[in-house]
């Protein structure tokens, strides 16, 4: 470990440590490609943690390779020189910065561009549900302008580095792979073309600037490129003096659980990829996806798979982690769970990156109160522990009341779920968090007007959460029947083979996959069409065909319970009344109801009252930390 904080060389920049952070998409600018105060608040904290170089967002080197309407862009003077102010944020704080440069091809959104994404050959893009037109050679020879043209803006705007995308399924990757590259012209004939023209235009104007690339060790496809399939790549880096090669995975069209690092992919490949790109070149090699964890750093170490350490997500979770690795302060992380909840999900939602457990990352830093209130928490789900350790920082005198044995609310059970065993490490943080902060933690203890009164405080946050919604359905009460959170905590078993499960939300998939795997008969209904719409979409993908795949599953949308008798369950299905063969256990995860009767009864008893989190409005784990912070932060 004690190597990757020594100095190393990237090109003829010399690095202060061998961490640096990957390209992570913000959302954060404006149509028009402006940058905004949340860019300089979460550049200015990652690169404030230590990382020798911070690698910006992806930059479309023009309007036709744009991913998102809220990328930042260089493909003209004017938003270039946004870039500027990102550029001299991440040098005040002892950092080099690093231009990405990319063009989607058929990875383009069509509300960015304007259009048709387009594409060496004309080919679907399954993540966007877009379909690509065929490139005309006028359009490759802009593109390949337009990288030059963006390297020249970037050296002028002070870029002490360039990455070129060449993988994960964007346009240079287009160009190489036989799938998506069927021309009958010189760019089909030889594949690496394409690549060719973007390195010599790249480096006509880097000057003295290191140019790295960034490719796919393995795309994880029937057809996509392996190790051995980048061999030419390689070759071709090397011969044109390319600085180093990032290797990442997958590809956002095709793979893009791999392309993210999601949490239920297995790591062992990860390593056998490193060591197969090592015997291809000796160029340098930046290594990433999922490297926040000081065990697998060691063996990146030990076992010579990697120069350079990229982390990205990890630097959300907390900008702070490489300072606190380098003095070994392990216990005081908080990592990522690389759930994908607050970061990829918010920004195909055009809300901008976020983290489940740091609200914070795209703020301002929290300044010291000067006048400490008594305050008093009731609940310790997300939200309410968020809420105390932000009062705490603050400087608030806290008092953290919860009702059940535990800390951690609905949050304790996201790891139940076997897609989602990494979310423990996030969970543990948040809890560390706590432990380490002022916070007096009050256990076992439910919170009632009474209490509140008789502490006198001068704030009061009410987290309370919320409470299974039991919905009115005739006969119900003559079943054996249990709620989601039961069934996840255990409370209650799961009784016989059928089972039934009312609501098929993120929660009642996740107990019908648990289920159903098994070897249980699974029916899960919903009375709309979309099933598991409050998922994280890439898990929702995964989890939905495992399901699809199994007989003893079936998924019901646009299907209402209307009765429980005997003979059976009488549904409406699509229109049609059928009726369903009886079950064993019905589990009910129908939404839920904010528990806010403590609100309503002290709203106007105290100098200040809050309601935050599902005690306020049921929503995600994103949301519930999200109003802790924003709510505590005010005072």
């Amino acid at each position: 470990m004690e190597r990757l904080f020594q100095p190393i060389q990237l090109g003829k920049l010399r690095l202060k440590n061998r961490f640096i952070m990957a390209p992570i998409k913000t959302a954060y600018g404006t149509p028009e490609g402006k940058v905004t105060q949340r860019h300089i608040n979460f550049y200015d904290n990652v690169s404030k943690g230590g990382a020798a170089l911070i690698i910006l967002e992806p930059v479309s080197v023009t309007k036709s390779g744009r991913e998102h309407p809220k990328q930042l862009c260089i493909d003209n003077d004017q938003c270039a020189s946004e870039l500027s102010k990102i550029v001299d944020t991440i040098h005040k704080n002892d950092s080099y910065a690093c231009i990405n440069l990319n063009h989607a091809g058929r990875a383009a959104n069509p509300k960015a561009i304007g259009g048709t994404p387009k594409s060496p050959s004309p080919a679907l893009c399954p993540a966007t549900g877009a379909k690509s037109e065929e490139l005309t050679k006028d359009e490759i020879e802009e593109i390949i302008n337009g990288f030059g043209e963006a390297a020249k803006r970037a050296v002028k705007l002070g870029f002490d580095a360039i990455e070129i995308q060449c993988g994960h399924g964007y346009l240079i990757n287009q160009f190489i792979g036989e799938k998506t590259n069927e021309r009958n012209d010189e760019y089909g004939k030889d594949k690496l073309l394409f690549a060719k023209k973007v390195f010599e235009n790249v480096l006509k104007y880097s000057k003295d600037t290191p140019v790295t690339i960034r490719i796919s060790g393995n795309e994880f496809t029937k057809e996509g490129l392996t190790p051995e399939k980048n061999r030419e790549l390689l070759d071709l880096a090397k011969e044109f003096g390319i600085a180093a090669v990032h290797v990442g995975f997958g590809n956002a069209c095709d793979n893009p659980a791999w392309y993210f690092s999601h949490m239920a992919l297995p790591e062992e490949p990860q390593y056998q990829i490193f060591k197969d790109i090592r015997k291809l070149t000796d160029l340098p090699m930046i290594v990433v996806g999922r490297m926040a964890d000081k065990n697998k750093l060691q063996k990146i170490v030990d076992e010579n798979l990697g120069d350079i350490i990229a982390f990205g997500r990890p630097l959300i979770a907390d900008p702070q982690i490489i300072n606190k690795m380098s003095r070994k302060d392990y216990d005081s992380i908080v990592y990522c769970g690389y759930c994908l909840q607050g970061c990829l999900f918010n920004v195909r939602q055009g809300a901008g990156v976020g983290c489940i457990v740091n609200p914070a990352i795209d703020k301002q830093q929290l300044f010291k109160t000067n006048r400490p209130l008594k305050c008093i928490v009731v609940g310790a789900g997300p939200a309410g522990i968020t809420a105390a350790i932000t009062l705490s920082k603050k400087g608030h005198i806290v008092k953290l009341y919860e009702k059940d044995s535990q800390l951690g609310g609905q949050f304790r059970l996201a790891p139940l779920f076997p897609l989602k065993k990494s979310m423990k490490r996030p969970f543990d943080s948040l809890i560390k968090q706590l432990e380490l902060s002022s916070v007096k933690v009050v256990l076992n203890t439910e919170a009632d007007t009474q209490l509140l009164e008789s502490e006198k405080p001068e704030l009061v946050i009410i987290a309370a959460g919320a409470s299974p919604n039991l919905p009115e359905i005739e006969g119900l009460n003559s079943q054996y029947w249990i709620t989601g959170v039961d069934f996840f905590s255990q409370k209650k078993p799961v009784k016989g083979n059928r089972v039934l499960i009312i609501g098929a939300g993120m929660i009642g998939v996740e107990a019908a996959e648990i289920l159903s795997s098994e070897g249980k008969t699974v029916v899960a209904t919903k009375r709309t069409d979309t099933i598991a719409n409050d998922m994280e979409p890439i898990t929702k993908a995964m989890t939905i065909k495992k399901l699809t795949e199994r007989d003893n599953m079936k998924l019901m949308p646009k299907t209402t319970v209307k009765k429980f008798t005997d003979k059976g369950v009488e549904v409406v299905s699509n229109g049609e009344k059928i009726t369903l063969e009886p079950f064993d256990t019905v589990i009910l995860t129908a939404g839920m109801n904010p528990n806010n009767e403590l609100y309503n009864k002290i709203k106007d008893k105290f100098e200040y009252v809050e309601i935050i989190g599902d005690s306020d409005k049921p929503q995600n784990i994103f949301a519930a930390t999200q109003a802790g912070y924003e709510a505590a932060k005010n005072y």
